[in-house]
């Protein structure tokens, strides 16, 4: 199974979760808002904190159309989707920017680049791992853009089909490293009916490789099944506030359900707890409390010859063990025990 080291973080099956808050393009063209966002992830504890980079002439056509979502964002009905993407662009000497205020802020700071170009820029300033957005599975170029870098990859999955995610995963392992690879459902926001998190268990049998989810969901819960199921990546869109003007800001977790989402990933994760079955510590008291031990039913003389008929069960669960009960039947009494006392094994002969 493939491992991902970040920095101080390691992602694989033997560590916990990691979480990415998507600030996406939530920043809205704001380099100020960009690090109010920063400020939110880590006031929310995540673990890294990841946006966006796009050159919008190399990233779609004179024919490309809006989806419904992107309408609410227009700035007027004749804005052109040129124009829309223009806005939500930020230029790399920004984007450097905003990578410095992660450093100094000590969070991850991560990417998706949707162009060849941004890809080499990526590069230049060293971001450690690269995300593939679900909307570029089948950009074949692209793809062997971010192979040719040699570095670990995130993998979105939403839009696609099992066969040309794994047409995608193949050109993206000829790199020779670990590739993770996100559920995710392509629709903002989507329905907790549609997120279809056990599509999780096929990518692990399928590929071997990391699993997690990426989230279109409103509120937390279905980011929090998918660790209950498995998933070592969480990505999460979120913004400053959910009523803000702008593309994605309604289909994103608001900074408390960014916290609380990771305050409840953080709790599943530690009730998962070990495979093995055992009284635990914590058990100990009850134990003590509520367990039966091997209780007289009567009053038992001296040097009298103990029944099973003699015996009854009750609690607490400071004597003899039930299942012990061939040990005390047949022995004989060192003394004598009153009705209803627990019966213990240095009484017995």
């Amino acid at each position: 199974m493939d491992k991902i080291k970040l920095n101080n973080n390691q992602i694989s099956d033997n560590n916990r979760c990691f979480v990415i808050g998507e600030a996406g393009i939530n920043h809205d063209g704001s380099i100020q808002k960009a690090k109010e966002l920063v400020d939110v992830a880590i006031d929310a504890g995540v673990d890294a904190v990841k946006f966006q980079m796009f050159d919008t002439p190399k990233y779609i056509s004179k024919d490309a159309i809006f989806a419904s979502y992107m309408k609410r964002a227009l700035l007027r009905k004749d804005e052109t989707i040129a124009e829309f993407f223009r806005r939500l662009e930020v230029r790399k000497k920004d984007m450097v920017e905003i990578q410095k205020y992660c450093k100094k802020r000590k969070i991850l700071f991560l990417c998706t680049p949707f162009d060849i170009q941004n890809v080499n820029f990526l590069n230049r300033i060293n971001v450690p791992i690269i995300k593939v957005a679900s909307f570029s599975l089948t950009n074949i170029f692209l793809l062997e853009s971010i192979a040719r870098l040699k570095k670990p990859v995130i993998m979105s999955t939403g839009l696609h089909n099992l066969s040309e995610i794994e047409n995608a995963y193949n050109i993206l392992k000829k790199s020779n490293k670990p590739v993770a690879i996100l559920q995710c459902i392509s629709h903002y926001p989507i329905k907790p009916k549609d997120a279809n998190l056990k599509v999780m268990e096929t990518f692990k049998k399928a590929f071997d490789c990391i699993v997690g989810y990426s989230d279109h969901s409103m509120g937390v819960n279905i980011p929090i099944a998918a660790v209950a199921l498995g998933a070592k990546i969480i990505e999460k869109h979120y913004t400053l506030e959910q009523n803000d003007f702008g593309a994605d800001h309604d289909a994103s977790a608001s900074p408390e359900q960014l916290k609380n989402m990771v305050q409840g990933i953080r709790e599943v994760e530690a009730s998962l707890g070990s495979s093995v079955k055992r009284i635990t510590a914590v058990e100990s008291e009850v134990y003590k409390v509520h367990r039966p031990s091997i209780i007289s039913k009567v009053n038992i003389k001296k040097g009298q010859k103990i029944s099973r008929s003699m015996l009854d069960l009750k609690k607490p669960g400071t004597g003899i063990n039930p299942l012990n009960l061939d040990f005390v039947v047949g022995r004989i009494a060192k003394v004598g025990i009153k009705k209803d006392r627990l019966i213990k094994k240095n009484q017995l002969v």
